[in-house]
C-alpha cells in the first residue's frame, strides 16, 4: 500500500468521524492531523534514505505514488517548500525517462493553478512552475502564455502571476534565437512583447494603482527601449523610435495621474510610486528623458522637474 494511499483513506476516515466528535476530540484529530503531516514533511525533507532507494532503481508507478503523495500534502499546506523542493526532484528524474513530458508539464500548472486559487500570493508554487519552462517546448511556453493570462487578469494584485509571464517571454526570445529560422521567429516574438505591452495598458487603465502591474510594465517597457534602440543602430530613419515610444509612455503616465482617486486615498499613493519609479528606470535606459518629458508634455514641468530631483 502506498503512503499517499494510506494518507488519503486516512484523511477520508478522520472527515467521516468528525460529526460525532466532542469538541475536545476532533480538537486533538486536528491535532494528529497536522502532525503526521509535518511527519511527511520531515521525511521529504530530511531522510536521505527515501531518495536514495527511488533513485537506485527506476520504477515509473514509485515516482507517480511520490508526485500523488506530494499533491496531497500540498493539499493541506500549499506553500510547504520542502514537498514543492521533493516534488522538482521527482519530475527530475521522470525527465530522464519519460518521452511525453508534455502531459506531465500540463499537469503541474494545472496544479499550481489550483494551489494558488488555495493561496493567495504562493511564491513558492509559482517558482515550481518557472522552474518547468526549460522543459517546455515553443508551442507550450505559448499555451502557457495564452492560459496565464486570464488568470492575471482575474488576480492583478498577485505579482507572482506577472513574474511568471515575464519568464515565458524571455523563454520565448531564447528560444527564437536558437532556431535555424531565427530572424522569423524573433519578429513573432516581439509581435508578442507589443501586444503585452498593449493588454498591459489596458488593465492599467482598468485598475489605475495596482503595483503589480505598473512593475510588469517597468519590465516590459525597460526590455523594449533597448530593442528599439538597438534597432536605431542599423537604421537610416532619423525618427527615433525610442522617444516616439516614450513619448506614448509619458501620456500614459499623465493620463493615470489626471484620473479621480479613491475615497482612502490608495490610488493616489500606489500611483504616484509607480510613476516615480518607472522615470527612475526611463533614466537608467535614455540619456535623453529629460528633453522627452519636455516635448511630451511642457505643461508638467513642474512634476517632471521634481521627479527627476527626488
Amino acid at each position: 500500500m502506498s503512503l499517499s494511499y494510506w494518507f488519503e483513506e486516512s484523511r477520508k476516515q478522520q472527515d467521516q468521524e468528525r460529526p460525532r466528535m466532542e469538541s475536545k476530540e476532533a480538537a486533538a484529530a486536528a491535532q494528529a492531523e497536522e502532525d503526521l503531516l509535518r511527519d511527511f514533511e520531515r521525511i521529504l525533507h530530511d531522510d536521505p534514505l527515501m531518495k536514495m532507494v527511488l533513485s537506485t532503481n527506476f520504477n515509473l508507478s514509485h515516482l507517480k505514488d511520490e508526485l500523488r503523495l506530494c499533491a496531497l500534502i500540498l493539499s493541506y499546506s500549499p506553500k510547504n517548500e520542502s514537498t514543492w523542493s521533493h516534488r522538482r526532484w521527482v519530475i527530475k528524474n521522470l525527465a530522464q525517462h519519460l518521452q511525453d513530458m508534455p502531459e506531465l508539464i500540463d499537469k503541474e500548472s494545472l496544479l499550481v493553478k489550483d494551489m494558488a486559487e488555495k493561496s493567495k500570493m504562493n511564491y513558492r508554487a509559482w517558482r515550481h512552475r518557472c522552474w518547468l519552462i526549460p522543459y517546455m517546448k515553443t508551442k507550450q511556453v505559448l499555451d502557457e502564455l495564452n492560459k496565464s493570462k486570464k488568470w492575471a487578469e482575474l488576480h492583478v494584485a498577485d505579482n507572482c502571476s506577472f513574474h511568471y509571464r515575464r519568464s515565458l517571454l524571455l523563454a520565448l526570445l531564447d528560444g527564437a534565437a536558437n532556431r535555424e529560422d531565427s530572424l522569423i521567429c524573433q519578429s513573432e516574438a516581439y509581435l508578442m512583447w507589443k501586444e503585452e505591452l498593449r493588454w498591459n495598458e489596458t488593465l492599467i487603465r482598468r485598475y489605475q494603482g495596482r503595483e503589480s502591474l505598473w512593475n510588469h510594465r517597468r519590465f516590459l517597457s525597460q526590455w523594449w527601449v533597448q530593442h528599439l534602440l538597438s534597432c536605431e543602430e542599423t537604421s537610416l530613419s532619423n525618427e527615433s523610435l525610442a522617444d516616439l515610444f516614450l513619448s506614448q509612455e509619458i501620456h500614459l503616465l499623465s493620463d493615470c495621474l489626471g484620473a479621480p482617486g479613491d475615497e482612502f486615498g490608495e490610488t493616489r499613493v500606489q500611483q504616484d510610486a509607480a510613476v516615480k519609479g518607472k522615470v527612475e528606470e526611463r533614466l537608467k535606459s535614455v540619456g535623453s528623458l529629460k528633453e522627452v518629458l519636455a516635448r511630451a508634455c511642457p505643461e508638467k514641468s513642474r512634476l517632471w522637474t521634481h521627479l527627476l530631483h527626488c
